[in-house]
C-alpha cells in the first residue's frame, strides 16, 4: 500500500480546508432551549446513502411489468421477505431483507437537471429552477450540516464526513452539499477520492488514512501542539468585525484538524485497511463498497453524519474513471455489470453489519439520488433513461424509521406520483424529526438572518 503524502507544516498551521462542525455551548443551550430541552429523536447517527446520478425506479423498486415494452424494461419483479412487496430480480441480497426497510415510491420535484436537482436532494430547499447551479455562500445547508450545527459530536471526531470528497455534474461542485447559510465551519470532512477510487488493477481493496490526517516524520505529535498553542496566542486578538469571519473560520478549521491529528483513534478510524478481510468481501472489493464500509467504520467510531456517494468504478465505462447513476447510454448493460450487483451488495451488508453490531436501532440509513429516469426507453446504445424528476424512490431504514412498508405510489407507467407525494421538503423534514430536531426549527445563518432548515412537513407513516 503506497503511503499517504504528508502535510507540510505550513499545511499543518493553516489547515483550513477540513470544514468540521461544532459551536460554542452557550450557543448548543440557547437552541435546546428554543427547542423546550434535549433532542429526543430515536436517531443518533446519519448515513445517507447518495446514488449520484439518479437511478431508475423502474428499473430497482418501483417495477412496472404490465408497462408496455418500450417503458418496463427487461428486468422481471421478485418477491421479497415482506409479502407482496416486489423489487427487481438484480437485486436479490436486498430482496431478503425488506423487513429491515422501507420503500417510498413517491418522491418528486421539478427540476430536471443534475446540480440543481442535486442541491434539493441535498438540502430539501428548491433553488429554483435548473438554471440557479452555482454553488455560493449562501446556499441552503446540507442535512450533515444542519445535524452536525445542533447536535454535534463530543469525540475526537468530525461530526460530518463526506466520502468521496466530491459531489459533482461533469466535475463542478455541488450546491448545497456543505455548511452554505450556517457557514463553512460546518461543511464536511471530505475524504478525497483516492486509489480506492481508482480504476488502477492494483487496487487491494485497502484505502489509506487520508495524507491531512498523516503527520511529516520529523514532527512529532507534541512538537505540532507546542506550534500551535503559539498560533492561538498570536490570533487570540482579532477583532469580531465580519471581515475577520474568514480568518476566525480558518483559526477554526485548523483546531479542528489538529484535534484529528492528535488523535490515533480518530486517524484509525479512517483507516479501512484495518477491517478484515472478510469485511471487505463483504461490502465488496469496489468503490461502492468500501465508501458504504466507511461509512459504516467511521459512525461506530463516532461520526454523527456520513453521507456516501455511491457510485461505481467499471473499467468499461465510456464516461470517466467512475460511473454515476446518469445512465443516458448503456443502461441496462451498467445495470447488469455494475450498479444493481454492486449496490445489492454494499447496501444489503450496510443495513445487515450496522444490525449484528447494534447499530441500526440509533442509525438512520437512507439512499436515494437526485431524481429517477424517464419511463420511456430511449434509442441510445444498450438503451437508456434520461433525467426525471416527477418520480422517484427513497429507502429508508434503522433509528425507529418503519421497517418493511412501501409509502407512496405511482401511474402505471412509474411516470408520475397518484399518491402520498413527497418532496425533498418532506423528506428533509423526516430526516431532521428522526433525529428529534423540530421540523420548523429556525437557525440564524452566518449574517444573523433568521432561516428555516425546510418548509417540508415529516412523511407521519415513516416515522410511526
Amino acid at each position: 500500500m503506497t503511503r499517504p503524502v504528508p502535510l507540510s507544516r505550513r499545511q499543518l498551521l493553516l489547515a483550513g480546508t477540513l470544514g468540521l462542525g461544532g459551536f460554542s455551548l452557550p450557543q448548543l443551550f440557547e437552541i435546546q432551549a428554543s427547542l423546550g430541552g434535549q433532542l429526543q429523536g430515536r436517531a443518533k447517527n446519519a448515513i445517507f446513502v447518495f446514488l449520484n446520478g439518479g437511478p431508475s425506479q423502474l428499473d430497482t423498486f418501483d417495477m412496472k411489468p404490465s408497462a408496455p415494452e418500450g417503458i418496463r424494461g427487461p428486468y422481471k419483479p421478485i418477491a421479497t421477505a415482506v409479502a407482496g412487496t416486489q423489487i427487481c430480480e438484480k437485486l436479490p441480497r436486498l430482496a431478503r431483507l425488506t423487513n429491515k426497510f422501507s420503500i417510498l415510491r413517491s418522491a418528486k420535484h421539478h427540476l430536471t437537471a443534475h446540480n440543481s436537482s442535486a442541491a434539493y436532494a441535498l438540502s430539501g430547499h428548491s433553488p429554483g429552477t435548473d438554471a440557479d447551479i452555482s454553488p455560493g455562500a449562501m446556499d441552503h445547508p446540507t442535512y450533515g450540516s444542519v445535524v452536525s450545527r445542533l447536535c454535534p459530536t463530543d469525540s475526537a471526531m468530525p461530526s460530518f464526513v463526506l466520502t468521496p470528497r466530491l459531489l459533482f455534474d461533469m466535475g463542478f461542485p455541488t450546491p448545497s452539499a456543505g455548511g452554505g447559510w450556517l457557514g463553512r465551519d460546518y461543511d464536511p470532512f471530505p475524504v478525497a477520492r483516492n486509489r480506492m477510487m481508482a480504476r488502477a488493477p492494483e487496487w487491494d481493496g485497502r484505502l489509506p488514512v487520508p495524507a491531512a490526517l498523516t503527520l511529516p516524520d520529523d514532527v512529532s505529535r507534541s512538537r505540532l501542539a507546542d506550534r500551535s498553542q503559539l498560533l492561538a496566542g498570536l490570533n487570540r486578538d482579532f477583532p469580531a468585525a465580519d471581515k475577520y469571519r474568514r480568518i476566525r473560520t480558518l483559526d477554526h478549521h485548523r483546531s479542528q484538524a489538529l484535534e484529528l491529528l492528535l488523535s490515533a483513534g480518530s486517524r484509525e478510524a479512517f483507516d479501512v485497511s484495518a477491517e478484515p478481510a472478510e469485511y471487505h468481501e463483504r461490502y465488496g472489493r469496489f468503490e461502492m463498497g468500501q465508501a458504504m464500509l466507511l461509512a459504516r467504520r467511521l459512525i461506530e467510531s463516532g461520526v454523527r453524519f456520513v453521507t456516501a456517494n455511491a457510485v461505481s468504478n467499471p473499467k468499461n465505462t465510456r464516461l470517466s474513471p467512475f460511473q454515476i447513476w446518469d445512465t443516458h447510454f448503456d443502461h441496462f448493460r451498467l445495470y447488469n455489470d455494475n450498479l444493481l450487483p454492486e449496490f445489492d451488495q454494499a447496501f444489503s451488508a450496510l443495513i445487515t453489519d450496522l444490525d449484528e453490531r447494534g447499530l441500526l436501532d440509533e442509525t438512520l440509513v437512507f439512499a436515494m439520488g437526485e431524481m429517477g429516469r424517464t419511463p420511456k426507453i430511449n434509442d441510445a446504445q444498450d438503451g437508456g433513461r434520461d433525467h426525471w424528476g416527477r418520480a422517484y424512490c427513497v429507502l429508508w431504514a434503522g433509528a425507529g424509521v418503519h421497517a418493511g412498508g412501501v409509502f407512496g405510489a405511482t401511474d402505471r407507467q412509474a411516470g408520475d406520483v397518484v399518491d402520498m407525494p413527497a418532496s425533498p421538503d418532506d423528506i428533509a423534514a423526516t430526516i431532521y424529526e428522526a433525529f428529534g430536531i423540530p421540523h420548523e426549527t429556525v437557525l440564524p445563518d452566518f449574517t444573523g438572518r433568521p432561516r428555516h432548515i425546510t418548509d417540508g412537513r415529516p412523511i407521519a407513516a415513516l416515522l410511526s
